[in-house]
């Protein structure tokens, strides 16, 4: 049975780009994080459901890395995330993190936001989303 929760890492597909990114190795994951939030943040085209779940997950680790008091005790938060010195993040990466999750939240040309719409859970997916954009010190309040 597959993972299918709103949470950035509660999803098959988000376990599945959080292992790849582990298996890139110290000194390949912070490339392998910016990659899904480039192409979020870049792309012109509709979205498919993966590409925003894999910018979510990535957001969430950029997230995690520089907020671990907010983000303790996430479910599925790989591990090594702790590991990684806040200050091998560049403010490039964390600014791309933020508009890949603003991104993520618009409602046209996204098959993840119409698939969460559709199974009736937009409103919890929207709330897990802003709630990693709030540990990337982006919030609306």
């Amino acid at each position: 049975m597959g993972a299918w929760g709103t949470g950035p890492f509660q999803n098959d597909e988000a376990l599945d780009f959080v292992a790849a990114v582990e298996e890139a190795g110290r000194s390949g994951r912070l490339g392998a994080l910016g990659r899904p939030l480039e192409h979020v943040v870049r792309s012109g085209d509709y979205l498919i459901a993966p590409d925003v779940t894999e910018a979510v997950a990535a957001a969430g680790v950029v997230g995690a890395v520089l907020n671990p008091t907010e983000s303790a005790g996430e479910p599925g938060l790989p591990e090594w995330a702790a590991q990684v010195p806040p200050e091998r993040l560049d403010n490039e990466l964390v600014e791309l993190a933020r508009r890949a999750l603003r991104r993520a939240l618009q409602p046209h040309d996204n098959e993840a936001y119409e698939l969460w719409a559709e199974a009736g859970a937009d409103a919890q997916w929207q709330d897990d989303v802003r709630r990693v954009l709030g540990w990337l010190g982006d919030r609306d309040d």
